[in-house]
């Protein structure tokens, strides 16, 4: 599970996810020992510096998600470290924290509001669980998709959030 927001700030005006040092980490080591085969080897690949790019790539990929009760602002930031783009929505106009899991069995799914979760007949998105802010002018905002192998770690995180605003928190689909 490297690919999961954790909490990076958690003081009592101020919450901060992000991605931790070990995504860096494991991400620049991989492209290291790839770079490193690739100067060992002395013959150009491109399949291969391509994946060394992209292991780069991913080392310097940057998502923050700050909560500031004080501002009364949430601030979104993706993007790499130096060229990436930034939202901003009101703490007070969050309504509500929801985690959506997996279609239910029969492939159907019920949409609990408009912009929510997958639509209906997405296979593809079987398989994942994702944390959704829903705002009441902006509407729902995905923060994390994961696999429902990791679907407790994101109904924590959710819980979190939701506890720290001091909004709901729903979870939907199988526990």
């Amino acid at each position: 599970m490297v690919y999961q927001l954790t909490v990076i700030t958690a003081r009592p005006d101020q919450l901060v996810l992000g991605f931790g040092l070990g995504w860096r980490c494991f991400f620049g080591a991989l492209g290291m020992l790839m770079a490193y085969a690739l100067i060992q080897e002395g013959q150009f690949s491109i399949f291969a510096s391509v994946i060394t790019v992209i292991l780069f790539l991913a080392a310097f990929y940057f998502q923050r998600w700050e909560f500031d009760r004080r501002s009364e602002i949430i601030v979104h930031s993706s993007g790499l470290l130096f060229v990436h783009r930034t939202r901003r929505y009101s703490l007070t106009d969050l309504q509500e924290v929801l985690v959506r899991g997996p279609v239910s069995s029969g492939g159907e799914s019920r949409a609990p509001q408009r912009g929510f979760g997958p639509r209906q007949g997405r296979r593809l998105d079987q398989g994942f669980t994702r944390l959704w802010l829903h705002f009441a002018k902006a509407g729902a905002v995905e923060v994390q998709m994961e696999s429902n192998h990791n679907a407790e770690a994101l109904r924590e995180l959710g819980t979190d959030i939701a506890r720290f605003c001091a909004v709901p928190y729903r979870a939907e689909g199988p526990a």
